[in-house]
């Protein structure tokens, strides 16, 4: 063989070799723990919340103004809102487009297709908290959904974009690898949750 090709042969091995490290296989397990929960997240939302409302006539255009509309866009969907409304604090917000935004950091570099996550619950009332505790045993009087800090993300259920698909436990692993970044930095507290299937996040003042 000639040496040309031989050395062109090593090139391309090591050149596998670091591809298959960059890109190993994304595992299945959820090894993070999330434990921050009602008193943290309170504590954490009556710094930047807003006052509970009562009702949703509450939410007034003097309101609104400090708040920001969410709406599908790039980085997340929404679910059908039944307990809710699609309003957050600017900060919590933002920290909701940085979940997006970093987990579809973490698709591309693991070579997987586009997805999004998906909202389920954002700012309550205390009428719609009252309503919840009817059918979620989870739900409670003192929520951190009142004060707009508050959000819920799906680790079940993703929207699929485009591109190559993956399993829902691999997507679960790296929105659980996100959360654990942000959460080392300051930026959130985050508790798991088994009945409702979903991450309980609050923007951390």
């Amino acid at each position: 063989m000639p040496h040309s090709h031989f050395r062109l042969l090593i090139l391309l091995f090591v050149v596998c070799l670091v591809s298959c490290a960059s890109h190993r296989e994304v595992p299945t397990n959820f090894p993070f723990t999330f434990k921050d929960n009602n008193p943290h997240q309170i504590a954490g939302a009556k710094v930047y919340g807003i006052e509970p409302l009562e009702d949703r006539s509450c939410l007034t255009k003097k309101v609104k103004r400090k708040l920001t509309y969410i709406e599908e866009n790039k980085y997340y969907a929404i679910d059908p809102l039944t307990h809710s409304v699609p309003y957050l604090t600017p900060d919590a917000a933002k920290l909701l487009k940085d979940i997006g935004k970093n987990f579809q950091k973490k698709l591309r570099k693991h070579k997987i297709g586009e997805y999004k996550i998906i909202v389920t619950s954002v700012l309550r009332t205390k009428e719609d908290v009252r309503k919840l505790m009817k059918v979620n045993g989870n739900a409670v009087s003192n929520s951190a959904h009142c004060r707009a800090t508050t959000f819920d993300i799906t680790y079940r259920r993703y929207k699929y974009v485009n591109g190559k698909q993956a399993d829902a436990l691999q997507l679960k692993y790296l929105l659980g690898e996100v959360m654990q970044e942000l959460r080392a930095k300051g930026r959130c507290f985050v508790r798991y949750e088994t009945q409702q299937t979903c991450l309980h996040i609050t923007v951390s003042p």
